[in-house]
């Protein structure tokens, strides 16, 4: 976008290796492309992973809906679900990585949809 890469933005926190970098461009998230794609191709590998529990845990409401078989499954989703949500933060944190919480408060900063 015209007037996108005029630089001057302050420093900001790289979510990959918690360096602080001079963007080039108003949207930047990251220090160098190479992060970026780490980044995002360790999120799409998650997801393949915790979507078919997500989508299980939610439609049966954590187990607790309905038929007895579909409750017990939503129950272990629910379990697997949560235990890979904490594999992969302690993965995370012992990486240096950024929370996801916290990079999702840099992409709304920066105009950048949250989905």
């Amino acid at each position: 976008m015209p007037g996108q890469q005029v630089g001057g933005w302050p420093p900001r926190e790289c979510p990959e290796c918690r360096k602080l970098f001079e963007p080039n461009r108003a949207n930047q998230l990251f220090c160098t492309s190479q992060h970026n794609a780490d980044w995002n191709n360790r999120a799409t590998a998650r997801g393949r992973v915790l979507t078919p529990f997500s989508i299980v845990a939610r439609t049966t409401r954590n187990g607790t809906r309905g038929t007895p078989e579909a409750r017990d499954i939503g129950k272990k989703a629910t379990s697997r679900h949560n235990a890979l949500i904490q594999q992969y933060r302690d993965e995370d944190r012992a990486a240096g990585r950024m929370e996801w919480a916290e990079y999702m408060i840099h992409r709304v900063r920066l105009g950048l949809e949250t989905r």
